[in-house]
């Protein structure tokens, strides 16, 4: 019986430190720990030190790891919850080209009621692009990868014809089905954005540089983002029809594969 006692009651060693009394777990939490702690340690048991060296690096890691994940958190959180109001729009741009008449902001906006498009136009004719959205910023930015695999996906489906290589089997391929479909989406106040859903049908086109195409065309923001019924290109203000021709004229696509939602009625372009 006296041997199983002896067994189980063995006497544990604990190391204290010599500087701060405290088992060198804790010396971290010591104010003399890298002045006097840490380096007793190393000097007097450097294999313990370097394993509590070792833990703490994993530790700092993960600490680290986790203020990125807020800072992600943070960053989401500080999106808009929407895009600017045409009076925000004038005032940022005011602010970048002429600061001293966003006081003047209201008392334009009452005398372009109705035709603030034409008023930006002409503004970014005369001083330079709008200031970015930042309601837009999240979204405006495709990955090429993404896109440049899109188009060989496109590519891949379109029906080539011709004759195969003698020998060869004919690969069998699907036609991809181009349609384009343009909506005018109302926001508050008189104001618009306009949707283009479809664009990603259309072989040998980046949707990236086609959002481009647009805010250059239109003066104002353009962005890309996944929407129900596929990739959206969202552009701000009324430009239904005007987007209709620079699809036509600019990108080549036939006249029958576009259509204009007309409250609920597609209309054909051609």
């Amino acid at each position: 019986m006296a041997d199983v006692a002896d067994t189980l009651l063995q006497p544990v060693y604990v190391l204290y430190c010599d500087k701060c009394g405290m088992p060198p777990e804790y010396c971290e939490y010591s104010p003399d720990f890298e002045s006097h702690c840490d380096p007793w340690l190393k000097k007097n048991h450097p294999d313990l030190h370097s394993k509590l060296k070792s833990l703490r690096s994993d530790g700092a890691e993960t600490n680290a790891k986790s203020d990125d994940v807020e800072a992600e958190d943070e960053k989401e959180d500080d999106r808009p919850v929407a895009p600017w109001t045409t009076e925000e729009r004038l005032t940022a741009f005011y602010e970048k080209y002429q600061p001293e008449k966003v006081s003047d902001v209201p008392s334009l906006l009452e005398k372009y009621a109705g035709k603030e498009e034409k008023l930006f136009v002409a503004l970014t004719k005369k001083y330079g692009p709008e200031p970015d959205d930042p309601y837009y910023a999240y979204d405006s930015d495709e990955d090429d990868e993404d896109d440049d695999h899109q188009l060989e996906e496109g590519m891949e489906n379109l029906a080539v014809s011709g004759k195969n290589r003698r020998g060869a089997k004919a690969k069998k391929t699907a036609v991809v089905q181009t349609k384009v479909v343009i909506q005018k989406v109302a926001r508050k106040k008189r104001k618009a954005t306009t949707v283009v859903v479809g664009m990603d049908t259309v072989p040998g086109l980046k949707l990236k540089d086609v959002s481009k195409a647009f805010s250059k065309q239109f003066a104002g923001s353009s962005s890309v983002k996944d929407g129900i019924k596929g990739k959206e290109i969202i552009i701000q203000g009324d430009h239904m029809e005007d987007v209709a021709d620079m699809i036509v004229s600019k990108f080549k696509v036939p006249g029958e594969c576009v259509f204009l939602d007309m409250d609920g009625d597609f209309v054909c372009y051609a």
